[in-house]
C-alpha cells in the first residue's frame, strides 16, 4: 500500500522526518519497503512550450523542435507523431532520469542534429497509460514549472507492507491511529461535509439482504442531479500519488474515501437499478456476468451478488458490473457501503481471478462500524464535486448487530511474557490510546472491549503484542535462560518424531545415498495411476499441484529424469515423506476421511559402483536394491520384514519385483519400475525402487536383542543338492530346511545353482550347505544323520524332486 506523508499529517500532527517516520512505522509492525520522493523522481523535468517544429532532414518519423523551458531554450529531436508548434509539453533536461526505464538523459546527436533533452509521454513519466505520443498539456500551462510542482506531487510516499492480520491499517486514517497511539494522542477523523437537501432516501431505494451470513450489513445513499466530469486537480494528483488512475469525479471520490478510511465503496447509476431495489443474494450456478473490466465471468452458487429487481449489477465486494457503471450521462447516483464476510470474498476473488482494492480489504476484514460514516463522507464529497444534492437519510440494513470481542488482560501475564516490569498504569494508558474500551478493572486485570476494526485481536496474547509494539521492540531485553517444567505431560506418542526415522536417514547417508525433498502435491494425470479417488486441494496454485500425492514414485522418477538431463546418471536417492488417500482413520489428526501415512522410497539407477581399475562396469539391477533392503533390515533390526513373490497392489512395478510384508500385511514393493512408467516420465533407463510404508514399522514392537555365546566346539557341515522343476523357488526350499533342521542346525546357505541338458531342459539343480553345531560339545555324525534324513524325505515329497548323487 502507498502512504502519503502529507495526507497522514492531516490526521495526526507530527514533525517527524522521513527517516524517523520510517523507523516508527517499522516498529509498529508496518514495514516500509521503499520511499518515493516525487521531487527526486521528477528532478530535471519541466513544463515547456514548443516554439518551432520542423521535419528532420534525414528521418521521416522525427521532428526537430525548439522548446522554451522558462529559463532558456533548447533543441530537441522528437519522435512523437503528435508533436506540433505551440504545444505545452513536459521536457526532460540532460541529467534527468526517466521514471519508466531508469535511463539518464543527455546531449547527443541524432541523425546529425544535436538533441539536448527529451519531450516525454505519459507512460514514460508514469502518470498515465498513453504511449502513442507526447503528453500535451493544457494551453494555459506556464512554462518552466517543475513537474512535481505542476502535478501537485510535492509529497513523499511510503510503500508499506502489511501482514494479512493488520486490515485496520489499510488506510491513511488507520495508520494515523497507530501513529497517534505511539504518540499518546488521538487521530483526527476527516470532518463530514454532508448537506442533505433532497427528498427521503427510503422513497428512492429499498435494500433486501437474503444472505445475512455473507453480508451482515448493507447501507445505501442517493445523490440526485449530479454532473459527471473530471475531478479537480487536487483530487487527481492525490490519487495518482497513490498509484490510482483518475476516472471521473464520482469514482475518484469513492477511491479517495477508500484510501482515507479503508472502507470500499461502489457507485451505481440509479437509473440502471430496476425496481429501485437492491437485493443481496447468492448467484445462480452457471450464470455469466460481465464486470467493469469488460470480461465475462462464470458464477457459482456460493458467490454473493448485488442484484436489482431483475438482474445482477455487481459481484459483492469484488467488482461492479458493466451494466450499472457511472457514465457521463448519469444524473442520479446510488452509493453502496457494506460489510461482506471475509472468507466469502476471499473465495470469490480467488475463484474468479480478480484482485481489486475492494476485495483486498474485504477479504482481510473491514470495520463494520465504519460503514455508515464512509457512506456519509462519500456522499458529501460527491455532492460537492458534481453539484448534486444528497437525499435525506440513509438506508441501513443491519439485521443482527455485531458484538465486539472482549478479552481479559492480566498485568502479571504481560510481565511474564515480555520480561519487562512495565507499570500497570502505563499499560492501561497504552490500551486506551489504542481505543480499547475498559469494561471493568481491578488491581490485577482488565476486561477489554476490542474495537470492531481490530479484527486481529481475539485473545489476551494479542493485547500483550500491542503493549510490546507501543513499548518499542528495541526495549525488549534478551534472556538466554530457560525454564523446565518437570511436571509437564510428555508429547503424545503419535506426535513424537519417530526415533527410527533418524536411524534410517543416517544408514542411507552413510552408504552414499542422497536425500531428496519433493512437493506433497502432484498433477491429476500422475495421481490417476494410483487412485480413482484422489484427495483434491480446494484452492490449488495450479493444475499441476492440485492433488495430494498418493505415492512417492512419480516425484522420484521426475527427480531422476531431471538429474539425468543435467548430466547425473549414476544415482542413489531416497526420500521419507507423506502420502494421502481417502479413507476413514479414527486416529487421524487431519481432516476426517483423509488417511496420511509416512513412506520411505529408495531409488537406484545407472552404474552399480563408481569407476575403478580393479572392477568392470556393471549396471544396477534387482539385487542392488534387494541388497540395500536386506542390509537396512539387518542393521536397523527391522524384525518381521519378509520378501514374498506377490503381484502386489502397486502397478508401478514390472515383473521383476517382490512384495514387502510385515507379518501377514503387505507394506511395500521392491523391484524394477515398469516400462510404461519409465516411458511416461522420460527416464530412459531402468530404475530400481524400494517403496515401503513406515507407519506400521514405527508402530511394531521393538524386540530386545541379547548376546548369544559363540560355541567353542567345531561344527559339522553337510551339502545337499536337489533337482527341482524350474518353477520351484529356492527361498521356499531353504525355509523348509530351516523348519526341519532341529536344534543343532545353525545356518543354511545356497552355494550352487545349475541348469543344463544333463539334468533336463525343464529342471534345475540347487545345492544347499547346512552347518550344525552345539554350544556344549562336539557333535558326532549320528547327531546330524536323523535331521538330514528327515530333511531329504520331506523336501523330495513336498517339492517332487530328487536328491543328487554327486
Amino acid at each position: 500500500m502507498l502512504l502519503s506523508y502529507n495526507w497522514l499529517k492531516e490526521f495526526v500532527d507530527f514533525d517527524y522526518s522521513t527517516e524517523e517516520l520510517d523507523d516508527i512505522l517499522t516498529m509498529l509492525g508496518i514495514e516500509v519497503e521503499g520511499v518515493i520522493d516525487y521531487k527526486k523522481k521528477y528532478k530535471g523535468f519541466y513544463t515547456g512550450k514548443v516554439l518551432t517544429c520542423e521535419k528532420h532532414p534525414d528521418a521521416d518519423k522525427l521532428s526537430v523542435c525548439e522548446v522554451d523551458y522558462g529559463a532558456g531554450k533548447t533543441t530537441v529531436v522528437c519522435g512523437g507523431p503528435n508533436v506540433a508548434r505551440g504545444q505545452m509539453v513536459v521536457l526532460g533536461m540532460s541529467g534527468a532520469i526517466v521514471p519508466n526505464g531508469g535511463f539518464e538523459l543527455g546531449r547527443r546527436k541524432i541523425r546529425g542534429i544535436e538533441s539536448d533533452g527529451m519531450i516525454c509521454s505519459e507512460i514514460e513519466l508514469e502518470v498515465g497509460d498513453d504511449a502513442g505520443g507526447i503528453w500535451v498539456l493544457p494551453e494555459d500551462t506556464t512554462a518552466g514549472l517543475r513537474l512535481d510542482e505542476y502535478l501537485r506531487l510535492d509529497d513523499i510516499i511510503f510503500d508499506v507492507s502489511l501482514t494479512p492480520n493488520r486490515a485496520d491499517c489499510l488506510s491513511h486514517y488507520g495508520i494515523a491511529r497507530d501513529v497517534a497511539a505511539y504518540m499518546n494522542t488521538k487521530a483526527k477523523k476527516p470532518a463530514l461535509n454532508l448537506n442533505e437537501t433532497g427528498g427521503d432516501v427510503n422513497a428512492s431505494i429499498k435494500v433486501i439482504i437474503e444472505d445475512k451470513e455473507k453480508c451482515p450489513r448493507y447501507t445505501a445513499r442517493v445523490v440526485r442531479d449530479a454532473t459527471i466530469g473530471e475531478s479537480p486537480e487536487w483530487l487527481k494528483s492525490r490519487l495518482m500519488m497513490l498509484g490510482l488512475r483518475p476516472i471521473n469525479a464520482v469514482v475518484d471520490a469513492t477511491n479517495l474515501v477508500l484510501m482515507e478510511t479503508g472502507q470500499p465503496l461502489h457507485a451505481f447509476g440509479l437509473d440502471t437499478i430496476a425496481g429501485n431495489t437492491i437485493i443481496v443474494k447468492p448467484a445462480n450456478k452457471g450464470d455469466k456476468f460481465t464486470t467493469l473490466d469488460g470480461k465475462q465471468r462464470l458464477l457459482d452458487g456460493r458467490m454473493l451478488m448485488i442484484c436489482d429487481a431483475e438482474k445482477p449489477v455487481a459481484i459483492g465486494g469484488v467488482m461492479g458490473g458493466e451494466n450499472s457503471e457511472i457514465t457521463l450521462d448519469t444524473k442520479d447516483i446510488l452509493i453502496e457501503s457494506a460489510y461482506f464476510n471475509p472468507s466469502s470474498i476471499r473465495r470469490t476473488s480467488k475463484k474468479l481471478g480478480i484482485q481489486s482494492d475492494s476485495s483486498y480489504r474485504f477479504e482481510r476484514g473491514v470495520d463494520i462500524d465504519n460503514v455508515v460514516y464512509a457512506n456519509d463522507r462519500a456522499a458529501g464529497l460527491i455532492a460537492e464535486l458534481t453539484g448534486g444534492s444528497v437525499e435525506k437519510g440513509i438506508v441501513d440494513c443491519y439485521p443482527e448487530e455485531n458484538a465486539n470481542a472482549t478479552c481479559k488482560f492480566r498485568y502479571r501475564r504481560v510481565r511474564e511474557i515480555i520480561g519487562l516490569d512495565i507499570e500497570n498504569a502505563k499499560m492501561k494508558q497504552m490500551l486506551v490510546s489504542l481505543n480499547m474500551k475498559i469494561l471493568s478493572q481491578s488491581d490485577d486485570e482488565l476486561l477489554i472491549e476490542v474495537p470492531a476494526y481490530r479484527v486481529d485481536i481475539t485473545a489476551e496474547i494479542d493485547l500483550i503484542e500491542e503493549i510490546v509494539r507501543l513499548n518499542n521492540y528495541n526495549n525488549l531485553l534478551p534472556d538466554y535462560s530457560s525454564r523446565v517444567d518437570f511436571g509437564a505431560k510428555p508429547i503424545p506418542a503419535h506426535l513424537r518424531v519417530p526415533e527410527l526415522r533418524g536411524r534410517i536417514r543416517d544408514f542411507l547417508i552413510n552408504r552414499g545415498y542422497r536425500e531428496i525433498l519433493t512437493q506433497n502435491m502432484l498433477d491429476p494425470d500422475s495421481a490417476a495411476i494410483y487412485t480413482d479417488g484422489p484427495v483434491r486441494i480446494s484452492n490449488p496454485l495450479g493444475e499441476e499441484l492440485s492433488i495430494m500425492r498418493p505415492s512417492l514414485i512419480p516425484a522420484m522418477l521426475r527427480t531422476i529424469e531431471r538429474n539425468r538431463r543435467h548430466g547425473s546418471h549414476d544415482l542413489r536417492l531416497y526420500e521419507i515423506g507423506k502420502t494421502f488417500s481417502k479413507k476413514y482413520d479414527a486416529n487421524s489428526d487431519l481432516t476426517e476421511g483423509i488417511h496420511e501415512q509416512e513412506e520411505l522410497i529408495i531409488g537406484i539407477t545407472g552404474k552399480s559402483q563408481p569407476k575403478q581399475w580393479s572392477a568392470k562396469d556393471a549396471d544396477s539391477d534387482f539385487y542392488d536394491i534387494k541388497g540395500i533392503y536386506e542390509e537396512m533390515a539387518s542393521v536397523l533390526r527391522l524384525d518381521g520384514l519378509k520378501l514374498k513373490s506377490s503381484p502386489g497392489d502397486d502397478n508401478s512395478f514390472g515383473n521383476n519385483a517382490m512384495s514387502v510384508f510385515l507379518g501377514k500385511y503387505e507394506i511395500g514393493r521392491i523391484g524394477e519400475i515398469g516400462k510404461p512408467l519409465i516411458e511416461k516420465f522420460n527416464v530412459g533407463i531402468p530404475v530400481f525402487v524400494l517403496n515401503i510404508n513406515l507407519t506400521p514399522i514405527y508402530q511394531a514392537p521393538v524386540w530386545e536383542r541379547r548376546y548369544s555365546k559363540v560355541s567353542a566346539f567345531p561344527g559339522i557341515s553337510r551339502d545337499l543338492g536337489f533337482v527341482f522343476d524350474q518353477s520351484v523357488q529356492a527361498g521356499k526350499v531353504r525355509n523348509e530346511i530351516i523348519q526341519l533342521g532341529g536344534k543343532y542346525l545353525k545356518e543354511v546357505s545356497i552355494f550352487d545353482a545349475y541348469s543344463g541338458k544333463s539334468i533336463g531342459g525343464n529342471k534345475k539343480s540347487i545345492a544347499f550347505n547346512l552347518m550344525f553345531s552345539a554350544r556344549d560339545r562336539t557333535l558326532a555324525d549320528e547327531d546330524v544323520e536323523k535331521p538330514i534324513k528327515r530333511i531329504i524325505e520331506a523336501i523330495e515329497k513336498k517339492f517332487d524332486c530328487n536328491l543328487r548323487d554327486n
